[in-house]
């Protein structure tokens, strides 16, 4: 294979659906649905469904960012190209590095709390020290060979779960509303429950349910006519998941009762019982549903997240080798595991201080907030765009380009303090600390970088993300 070869995808070989399905199955509706919603319900009552609805506005409105930006430049990008753009290359060099390390820290968390979840139900045996790590490298290494051998073959690996996990979620769904629970069906679940501290500590799980829904951005070299399908991808993406989270939860608010929410709180498994009450022959199936909606969640961000990493080595962010291109898939081999390797480890190795049940919590609460970050900035990267270029381009930009991205800001803040308030119980009330450590070591990378090789700080947030300039 050619050195030129050797660092390059194929292009333009997916489309549309190709581009879309990554971001829905990254998402996991299922894994949030069943395991979120008791405790935003022990939050916030039996609101979760207009909860759910709000938050999936919010991140409509940070989608809206990456496609006004993909109307504006001829390039295929992604949120990091287009802050570097509005804001500047080392902004967007930081925030793609905080981003990435985000990922890692999140993801060995859930990958913890599967292996103890395998060992647990399907094994039948409680956490036991070194059976749980290594179930949770298997895994680990299961859900990497889709991502080496093809781009193709892991979208269809995902294409398939999900299309398996949303069937079975909507039968859930809509066997629970016809049954009409004790209440029958009832407007409650959609009352605004009050602006309390239980209330934001509940939209802060439902917006980070949505969390990895921007999959299609780093798939851009490898999509036809990006500069359409990949905002329409992400759009897509928080629309389809914003609906199966309202059905679902409003499905299973309508199953226990908006009276008897409390119970549903307290339930460890609440689809497994409502399913056991109103449509048994199902309710075996929930523990592979769940499965199923890690697992192509895991396809979809290492997919993602291996073209971050190559990307970033092909421009010289970090080390060229993590570019190397498999010679005979012809895919970011190398880079997929440098980016599971580190997740495995860090999850494994967080069990020798606690349960991994804390671990998987605490982990996925802090590596989400880096993702939260570029969010954030990529909302305030369209407001500087506004500012810079379309002040006097009339209401629809002032609309859609300053207004929606401060509106996506607002509700994004509601995560970060729900996360960061203070009197958390250890190990939560380090997370301010940490989340600061986080930052400073995107900034300190950043600035080393950019005194050592100043040349590739100008382009690398462009091809960060597999944007082609």
């Amino acid at each position: 294979m050619s050195q030129d070869k050797l660092h390059q995808l194929d292009k333009g070989q997916i489309g549309l659906w190709g581009v879309l399905i990554p971001g829905l199955a990254q998402v996991a509706p299922a894994f949030n649905l069943f395991f979120t919603t008791g405790v935003m319900a022990s939050l916030a009552g039996a609101s979760v469904p207009v909860i759910f609805l709000i938050s999936m506005v919010g991140m409509l409105a940070t989608a809206n960012s990456l496609a006004q930006f993909a109307g504006v430049y001829p390039s295929s990008g992604s949120f990091l190209t287009y802050i570097a753009k509005s804001i500047g290359a080392k902004t967007a060099t930081s925030v793609g590095v905080i981003t990435i390390l985000g990922y890692i820290i999140a993801f060995g968390g859930i990958y913890i709390f599967v292996g103890s979840y395998i060992v647990q139900n399907l094994l039948g045996n409680s956490h036991v020290w070194g059976i749980t790590q290594i179930v949770t490298i298997l895994y680990g290494v299961l859900v990497t060979v889709p991502v080496i051998v093809g781009l193709k073959f892991g979208v269809r690996i995902s294409y398939a779960l999900y299309i398996f996990e949303a069937i079975l979620l909507v039968v859930l769904s809509v066997a629970f509303l016809a049954h009409g629970g004790p209440q029958g069906l009832t407007s409650a679940p959609f009352k605004w429950p009050g602006g309390s501290k239980s209330t934001l500590l509940a939209f802060s799980l439902a917006i980070l349910a949505f969390g990895g829904f921007e999959a299609a951005a780093p798939l851009a070299e490898e999509t036809r006519d990006p500069k359409k399908n990949v905002p329409r991808a992400v759009m897509g993406t928080v629309v389809i998941s914003g609906i199966i989270y309202v059905l679902g939860s409003y499905a299973l608010v309508t199953a226990f009762g908006p009276s008897h929410v409390g119970l549903l709180a307290a339930d460890s498994n609440p689809f497994h019982t409502a399913a056991m009450k109103y449509i048994s022959v199902l309710a075996p199936l929930v523990t592979w549903i769940f499965l199923t909606s890690v697992t192509s969640s895991y396809v979809a961000a290492n997919t993602q997240t291996a073209r971050v990493i190559f990307g970033g080595a092909r421009s010289g962010l970090w080390n060229k080798r993590l570019s190397n291109v498999s010679p005979r898939f012809r895919t970011p081999a190398v880079a997929a595991v440098a980016f599971v390797a580190p997740s495995i480890l860090i999850g494994v190795v967080s069990t020798a201080f606690t349960d991994p049940g804390t671990a998987s919590g605490f982990l996925g609460t802090y590596g989400i907030l880096g993702l939260i970050i570029m969010y954030i900035v990529a909302n305030v990267a369209l407001v500087f765009h506004w500012f810079q270029n379309d002040r006097g381009a009339g209401v629809k930009r002032l609309f859609t380009r300053m207004l929606i991205p401060i509106l996506g800001i607002a509700i994004l803040a509601i995560p970060v303090y729900g996360d960061l308030q203070p009197g958390q119980a250890a190990p939560y009330k380090y997370l301010p600390y940490l989340t600061l450590a986080l930052i400073a070591v995107g900034i300190i990378y950043t600035a080393i970088l950019a005194k050592r090789k100043p040349d590739i700080i100008r382009d690398a947030p462009g091809l960060l993300e597999g944007a082609e300039l």
